[in-house]
Parts: C-alpha cells; sequence; structure tokens
C-alpha cells in the first residue's frame, strides 16, 4: 500500500512537473516576443523627406549658396524671422518685405530675379551652385515654422524690409543680375574674398587690384552702417560704392549729398548704353598716369635735355612770307616729309628728300604751309632751302599773289605719285566772322602738287592741281556727323548747367584736321585724322555719369566723379599759394571733351581721290581730353603703331596737368597705341598710353612739341626696332626771348638784338625711340642734329648737343621768367616756371656679340645594303566552315499573374515638427495634405509597446492558470 502510494505519489508529481514545464514553455516564448516588441524598435522611411529648417533655401531654376539665403519666385522659402507676400502664404514671426523689393540680411543681399549673396560668394540667377544647407526645387512649398516667400521677391533678413528696387550694402556684397556664380562676381558686385573689375570695353582699359576688401567677420551693424542712404541709391549704384569702399576709397555714404547721390544713380543708364567696340577709349585713369609719369620725368619716357646755346633757328626759315609779302625770320612748327604711304620711309625724289611744313611771321597770325628740300640722306641742317609757299599765287589774292588773312593751311601729310607729283593731304582751315568763338572752320583737304626740278638744282613747285575739300564729318544726308562731329554741330552746339547756357570760354574745341595718308599691304588707301566724336558717342554732362571713361578700379572711379561733379573742388595756386576751385571748370571740360582720332578709305584716283568709306574712330578721348592731334602710323613687322600729340591741359583733369605744370613747367606728351589691323583693335603702347613726356618749362628755348615719328632705315644692331622722333623746339612768337624785369615778363628789343637776335621756333634735334614686340617703348640716349628726318647708316650722332644737366638747357635770362602760358597753353594760368630734376641718363645699350659659328655637321655614314627579303611561304587552305545548327523554337511566355490589389493606406496623425536639423546633403522634404506615409527616423513605438505588454500580461495568466488546475486534480 505504502509502494502504491509513493509510487502514485511519484507519478502524480512527474505528470504535475510535465504539465507545469509546457506552461512555462508557453509562458516564457509569450514573455521573450512582448519583451522583444517592447524594446525593438525599426524606422520605417518614405519616398519623400519633408524637412525645414531656419537656414534652407528655395528658388526657380536656382540653388543659392548660403547660410542664411533668399528664396525666388513661386516658391515659399524657410526664414527664421522674415516673411514675404506670396502666391503660397505661410505663417511669420516677425516682419514681411514689400513685393518687388529686397531686404539686408546680416550676410547677404540680393536683387529681385537674382540669387541672393552668401557669405563669401554670389550666385548668378538661373544657375545652380553648392549649398551648405537643403535646397527645395521652385513648384514645391517647404515647411516653414515662421517664413514665406513672395514671387518676384528675394528675401534674406533677420527682421528688416528694404525699399523696392533697392538692395542695401552688406558685409558680402551685392549679387547683380547676370553675375557669376560663387567665385566672383560682375561690375557692380562684390566678394569678400576676391572684387573682379569689369575689363571687356577696354582693350584700352587697366584693371587695378582690390584692396581692403571687406572682410566677412564684420557684423551686421557694421555693414549696413556704410550706407544710410540706402533707400536713395539703386540697385547698381548700391553695388558700385559698395567695391570702392572696398578698394580703400575714403568716402563716408552717411555723408553723401543730394548731388552725389544723384550722380550714383545716373551710372546704370549711362554706363550700360552701347557702344562701338571697334574704338579704343583714352580713360580718365590713363590721363592720370600719363601726367603722373611727366611730372615724375620717369627716363622711360623723358625727352632728352638740349643744351640751349647750342640751338639754331633754321636758315631755310628766312624768306619770304606767302601772307605779308615780306622778307622775315620765321617761325616753322609742325612738319612732315614726303614718304612712301606703305613704308613709312623717306621718299628719294630725284635725290632730294622733301618736308611740308607749317610757317609764319611771328605773331602775324600767318599760318601757312611751305616747301622744303635737301639731299637725300643728308643730315646738314643748313642744307635745307625753300621752295616758297604752296598755295600763293594758287588760292590767293589774285592781284597780289598772296595769301588771304583767315583762309589758312594746317598739318597733313604727302606722297609721291609715279608721274614725279606730290600729292598732298592738308588742313583748310577759314576764318568763321558768323559765330563767336568758333573762326576755325576746319577741313581735310587734298592738291596734287606738280614740282619742277630746275636746272641750278633748286626746286620749285610748277603748279597746284584738283585743290579740294575731301572731308567734313557728314557721312551721310544728315547735317549732323554719325561718326565725326561737323563744324555746324559743333557751331551751335549748346550746353547748359544749372538752368543756363554754358559759356565755351575757349575750352570746346573743334577738330577735323592732320590727316595722315597709310597704304595697306594690298594697295588701299586711308586717312587717319585728328577728329570730335560724332552722334554715335556725342559730348554731353551724360559722359561724366559712363563709367566706362574713366578706366581704373571703382575707388578711382568714385573719387574722380565726385571731383567732376563738386564745383567746390578746389586745388593750391603755385604762385599765389591760395586754392583756388577748378571743380567748375572740370565739370564744363568733361561735359565738351570729345577729342578722337578718325580713319577713312580713300577711293577715286591717286591724283584726284575721293571718299570711298568712313569708319568709327580708332582712339576716343571722350570726356577725358578735347584735343589729341597730329596722329601718325609707323608700321613695323606687321603692327601698325600710332602715335599722337596732345596738350594735358586740353584735358578735363585739372588736378592732374596742373601739378604737371607745377613739376616741369609745361605738359605736352606723346600718346601711343598698336594694333595688326588698321581700322580698329588699338592697345595703349606701355598698357597705359604715355610714350614721351616734358622735361622743361614752355617757355625754355629747348621746349618741344608736335613730334612726329618716322621709321630709321639704319642697319646698325643698336637701332633695330626704332623710329625718329622729330619735333620743333621753342614755342612760337618768340616766347624764349621774354626776360624777367621788374617781375614782369618783357619783350624788349634792344635786350633781343645783344642775345644774339631772335630766338624763333625751329626745328629740334631728333632722337629715337625703342618700339618693343611687346608693345612697351623707351626714349634711348641716341641723339641727331637739328632737322634730321631720315635715320640711316651715314646719318651721324650728335652727342655735344645733348646734355644730362637741366641747369644747361636754358638760356641765362628764361629761368625764373613770370609769364601768362595762355598764349602757349591755352590755360590762361600765370606761373613762374620750374627748375625740372635732373632725369636718369640712360646707358648706351651693348653691342650683340657676334653669333659664333656652328660647328660643320658631321658627313653621314653609307647606308648599309639592305639584305634580300624572305619569300613568304605559300598561305594553308582554310579549313570549310562549320554549318550551324537550326535554332531551338522559343517557349510560349508565361502569362503573367494578375497583380494583387494594394491595401488602403493607413491615415497616419500628423506628427510634430521634427527639431532634428536636416544634415548638408539631404533632400529636399514634399509636405503631402490629409494624408501622410510614415516619415524617416519615425516609429510605431507606442502601438507595439501596448502589443507587448498584453502579451506578458497574457503569459503570466496563462501559466498561472495551468498551475492552479494541476492543484485542483491532485
Amino acid at each position: 500500500m505504502l509502494r502504491n502510494n509513493y509510487f502514485g505519489e511519484t507519478k502524480t508529481h512527474y505528470k504535475l512537473y510535465k504539465c507545469g514545464k509546457n506552461w512555462a514553455v508557453m509562458g516564457i516564448s509569450l514573455f521573450s516576443l512582448g519583451l522583444g516588441m517592447l524594446v525593438t524598435s525599426q524606422p520605417v522611411s518614405a519616398d519623400v523627406t519633408a524637412t525645414s529648417t531656419s537656414s534652407s533655401a528655395v528658388r526657380t531654376d536656382a540653388i543659392s549658396e548660403s547660410s542664411n539665403s533668399a528664396a525666388k519666385a513661386e516658391t515659399t522659402s524657410a526664414s527664421s524671422s522674415s516673411a514675404a507676400k506670396a502666391e503660397t502664404t505661410s505663417a511669420s514671426s516677425s516682419s514681411a518685405a514689400k513685393a518687388e523689393t529686397t531686404s539686408a540680411s546680416s550676410s547677404s543681399a540680393a536683387k529681385a530675379e537674382t540669387t541672393s549673396a552668401s557669405s563669401s560668394s554670389a550666385v548668378k540667377a538661373e544657375t545652380t551652385s553648392a549649398s551648405s544647407s537643403s535646397a527645395v526645387k521652385a513648384e514645391t512649398t517647404s515647411a516653414s515654422s515662421s517664413s514665406a516667400v513672395k514671387a518676384e521677391t528675394t528675401s534674406a533678413s533677420s527682421s528688416s524690409a528694404a525699399k523696392a528696387e533697392t538692395a542695401a550694402i552688406t558685409t558680402a556684397g551685392v549679387a547683380n543680375a547676370d553675375s557669376q556664380t560663387s567665385a566672383e562676381v560682375t561690375a557692380d558686385s562684390t566678394s569678400t574674398s576676391q572684387v573682379v573689375t569689369n575689363n571687356s570695353n577696354n582693350q584700352n582699359n587697366t584693371a587695378q587690384p582690390a584692396g581692403n576688401s571687406t572682410s566677412t567677420t564684420q557684423s551686421t551693424n557694421q555693414a549696413n552702417s556704410q550706407i544710410s542712404n540706402q533707400g536713395q541709391l539703386n540697385q547698381f549704384a548700391t553695388g558700385f560704392v559698395n567695391r570702392a569702399i572696398s578698394e580703400g576709397a575714403n568716402v563716408d555714404p552717411n555723408n553723401f549729398t543730394q548731388a552725389q547721390i544723384d550722380a550714383l544713380n545716373k551710372l546704370e543708364k549711362y554706363s550700360t548704353t552701347k557702344k562701338n567696340t571697334d574704338t579704343t577709349q583714352f580713360t580718365y585713369y590713363q590721363f592720370q598716369q600719363t601726367a603722373d609719369k611727366l611730372a615724375e620725368v620717369d627716363p622711360q619716357y623723358a625727352i632728352p635735355y638740349f643744351k640751349a646755346d647750342q640751338i639754331q633757328n633754321l636758315p631755310a626759315a628766312t624768306a619770304k612770307d606767302g601772307q605779308t609779302g615780306k622778307v622775315a625770320n620765321m617761325d616753322i612748327w609742325d612738319s612732315w616729309p614726303v614718304q612712301d604711304p606703305t613704308t613709312g620711309e623717306i621718299a628719294n625724289w630725284n635725290g632730294k628728300q622733301l618736308v611740308i611744313a607749317m610757317m609764319g611771321t611771328p605773331n602775324a597770325n600767318s599760318n601757312h604751309l611751305y616747301l622744303l628740300y635737301n639731299d637725300y640722306g643728308g643730315d646738314n641742317f643748313a642744307g635745307w632751302k625753300n621752295a616758297g609757299d604752296i598755295f600763293a599765287g594758287y588760292r590767293g589774292d589774285k592781284k597780289t599773289g598772296l595769301e588771304i588773312f583767315g583762309d589758312q593751311e594746317w598739318s597733313g601729310s604727302a606722297y609721291p605719285l609715279d608721274d614725279g607729283s606730290i600729292q598732298l593731304f592738308y588742313t583748310h582751315s577759314k576764318y568763321e566772322t558768323k559765330t563767336i568763338n568758333h573762326q576755325n572752320h576746319q577741313r581735310i583737304a587734298t592738291a596734287n602738287l606738280k614740282m619742277k626740278l630746275n636746272a641750278d638744282g633748286t626746286i620749285s613747285i610748277a603748279s597746284v592741281d584738283n585743290d579740294h575739300t575731301l572731308f567734313k564729318g557728314k557721312d551721310n544726308a544728315s547735317a549732323n556727323g554719325t561718326h565725326y562731329q561737323t563744324f555746324d554741330q559743333w557751331a551751335h552746339n549748346v550746353t547748359m548747367f544749372d538752368g543756363h547756357k554754358e559759356d565755351f570760354g575757349g575750352a570746346d574745341n573743334f577738330a577735323m584736321r592732320d590727316p595722315h595718308i597709310v597704304k595697306d599691304s594690298q594697295g588701299n588707301r586711308y586717312l587717319v585724322f585728328e577728329a570730335s566724336t560724332g552722334d554715335d558717342d556725342y559730348q554731353s554732362e551724360d559722359q561724366i555719369y559712363d563709367l566706362r571713361n574713366y578706366g581704373g578700379n571703382a575707388k578711382f572711379q568714385l573719387e574722380s566723379l565726385f571731383n567732376l561733379i563738386n564745383n567746390d573742388y578746389s586745388v593750391k595756386d603755385k604762385v599765389t599759394g591760395k586754392m583756388i576751385k577748378i571743380g567748375r571748370d572740370m565739370r564744363v571740360r568733361a561735359s565738351q571733351a570729345n577729342a578722337a582720332i578718325g580713319i577713312i578709305k580713300l577711293g577715286g584716283t591717286e591724283n584726284n581721290p575721293t571718299v570711298a568709306e568712313v569708319y568709327d574712330p580708332i582712339i576716343s578721348a571722350v570726356m577725358v581730353s578735347d584735343e589729341i592731334e597730329r596722329p601718325d602710323i609707323v608700321k613695323i613687322g606687321d603692327t601698325y603703331y600710332l602715335f599722337a600729340a596732345s596738350r594735358l591741359n586740353r584735358g578735363t583733369n585739372d588736378a592732374a596737368w596742373r601739378k604737371a605744370n607745377d613739376k616741369v613747367g609745361d605738359n605736352v606728351v606723346t600718346l601711343g597705341w598698336y594694333s595688326k589691323d588698321l581700322t580698329k583693335g588699338f592697345k595703349p603702347l606701355n598698357g597705359n598710353g604715355v610714350v614721351l613726356t616734358s622735361t622743361v618749362p614752355a617757355n625754355w628755348r629747348t621746349a618741344t612739341y608736335s613730334y612726329y615719328a618716322v621709321p630709321t632705315r639704319s642697319t646698325d644692331p643698336r637701332f633695330k626696332n626704332t623710329v625718329l622722333i622729330t619735333a620743333y623746339m621753342t614755342n612760337r612768337n618768340r616766347v624764349a626771348d621774354y626776360r624777367n624785369k621788374d617781375g614782369k615778363a618783357v619783350l624788349d628789343p634792344d635786350f633781343i638784338q645783344e642775345n644774339n637776335g631772335e630766338h624763333n621756333s625751329t626745328w629740334a634735334p631728333s632722337f629715337l625711340l625703342r618700339v618693343n614686340p611687346d608693345g612697351t617703348t623707351r626714349v634711348l640716349p641716341y641723339v641727331t642734329n637739328q632737322g634730321v628726318w631720315d635715320f640711316n647708316n651715314a646719318t651721324k650722332l650728335n652727342t655735344n648737343i645733348m646734355t644730362a644737366k637741366a641747369d644747361e638747357a636754358y638760356l641765362p635770362w628764361e629761368k625764373g621768367v613770370p609769364f601768362d602760358n595762355g598764349s602757349i597753353l591755352g590755360s590762361g594760368q600765370d606761373w613762374v616756371d620750374s627748375m625740372p630734376s635732373d632725369p636718369y641718363t640712360p646707358t648706351a645699350p651693348t653691342a650683340p656679340t657676334a653669333p659664333t659659328a656652328p660647328t660643320a655637321p658631321t658627313a653621314p655614314t653609307a647606308p648599309t645594303a639592305p639584305t634580300a627579303p624572305t619569300a613568304p611561304t605559300a598561305p594553308t587552305a582554310p579549313t570549310a566552315p562549320t554549318a550551324p545548327t537550326a535554332p531551338t523554337a522559343p517557349t510560349a511566355p508565361t502569362a503573367p499573374t494578375a497583380p494583387t490589389a494594394p491595401t488602403a493606406p493607413i491615415n497616419p496623425s500628423q506628427p510634430t515638427t521634427p527639431t532634428k536639423p536636416v544634415q548638408a546633403g539631404q533632400a529636399a522634404a514634399t509636405n503631402f495634405v490629409d494624408q501622410r506615409l510614415p516619415q524617416t527616423g519615425e516609429t510605431d513605438q507606442q502601438h507595439m509597446t501596448l502589443s507587448g505588454l498584453l502579451l506578458l500580461a497574457m503569459s503570466s495568466l496563462l501559466g498561472l492558470f495551468g498551475m492552479t488546475k494541476r492543484q485542483r486534480k491532485e
């Protein structure tokens, strides 16, 4: 019984244990499943991520690079604190920007229709650049906590709104329409890392490095304080001022006057109009550089000093004056040789060299052309002879045979024809009494000169034929000139300032003169001449607001502009020591200045030419200078070199040329350009156009002007790539004969006779100028006798006439003579001449050593006879190709099963906006309305947690139920 009881008890315990084990296993399994669901969370991602932060940017067809950027048309952008009216509007926490308005931010400003500038760059419209934050394409609206942006409006602001069509200056600059992406900006846009100026029209233009560029670490307050007048400046003006400040302009925008603001707002209109790109602009900056080089007496450009006591009057200038009919010691000034029109070399006319020159009795207003001649190739100054006045008896008074007062001939050029005649091109100037201050009616004329070589070796003029006006500036049926100003345009020009007509005061010059003949390699004939710009680019006050006339960088342009419009702009007068106002004079001059170098193509016959074609000017100095004269072209190799003389006081930068006067006592220069094309594309020599600068006062015996370059014929290696510079010396009307008497300049005849007689204008010693292939030049220390035009192997250098000492370049009574240089320079400025400093005397270049004779080449060895080629073996017959097996029939395709119907999407509740920022490179978001997919980074953790708890509870109840049931059975 005991055994049975024990056995039954043991069996019962075993069954109880076995049953409990099953229930325990079931409970543990359910517990594990519930625990796994509780602690496991798997993210579910959709195809579109919606994320918005305060640093994302939205734009049509473009992504802007910015840490706090702006959004463009038809797109709503995220912003930390600003909003703008839009097609779709979202809530904003602080402020709104008006439509068509650009608001200023702490890091960038952007124009409507233009992507904003970032902390270090500007982004071009319609261009996608890299961004440090996410970007969303147009037609997509990004989620935002506080902002929206209107179509056609750029907003990037912490809490501000800007005036319509106005951009504020920021620490990063202003991005303009059509500005470039990221690393650079065009004109009127600034990057903090680099400033790039627009140099597309300037062949003749010199870019300046940016200085003092704005740092990105500047605060928003510092940036916004740069311009308090931002509401009054347009986009273009704002960008321009910003660039000038970044380059170190010493201006305070808070103190801009209304006149300055008005001037700045005109820049866009006049600086963006279309201009002819074939014309090279001589700029205000190049004018400034020219004046500076003159004042420095830079030896690269400085005309050599000549010993005043060695200079002689031209013996051939003592002759009968064609206007007065009396023999006189005449002045001689503008002169030119009879040249080959293709090579430019001096022509050999029956063993003679011929020169045509302007001559006349001093102080008699006699200005006529005379023919001079000498032995061909000769350099004897005394050997020149005078054939007389060319036009006396042919166009003058028929009774007296004299020239008519007021009917004058001025500078030009000439070349020989095959029939032995000379074709002359010259300036015909008539004195006009019907207009005030407009007396000299200039026009380009031509005549054929028949020459006669007499038995005694003298030359006379047999006849003057086909004398006629060739060109007056008109190139169409209108009254005005399109390319070049006509006399009628100029005579009736009215310049208005401050509501009244401005008196010309002699500052406005008319020019249609100095024709220079050139033939190209195809035999086409051209005339290059001095002119004034016509309707295509006419003189006016508007030219002051065209930045292309200035050159240089924005700093120079801004400062120059403010000087030109400032009537109170003043400089110190050297004589009186007082400040004199020059601002208004500069402004008037700048409005009237329109000097140009023109070009026309000739037709007709050589002895009776006509105008075949009129071209745009090859050089323009509109707004800069009103006189660039005596153009002269020399061809070296395949390059045309253009030289022209100018007086800087004909320019508009009074302060610059007055500084030159104060330092040297004169302001005459030679300018130069070069091009492969005769009709366009000229670049300034030396980068700024400066070639020659004066070195002595205008009243000294050795003062020179009217420089004319001719090619050299010497084969000496020292003179390779050189031109000979000719000029006249001593200014006209006996200026060098004045002496100082009781503090006044006096012309005393007795004193003149006591000092070797009159010191008239004469031919200067000629000197050499090297013209390098790289477009640079340098004055060389090689000087000839006076009046040398043909530099050849027989030409002698005159070392006695040149000096390195300035105190040998004037006559004893000349230094310190006060005089009114209005009669010389046309400025009316009184001053006592300066003693110029001695320039560095250049050393003669070392003659090149003879090249080493090359060694004789080694004779080649006889070639070895080639071996006979091996006969090729017969080719093996090809094997027959294996017949292809028939292709197996394709099996029928399996019919596709019908797709299962998609389950209806669950309508999730709308989650709150995640606080996690979007990482760089993460795709932008798309919002879904009314129905929402699970989002990246989110889980249904709350549902899974509830399921796990229920399973744990069920497992516990099942286990407890199992054990209770078993106990009851027992």
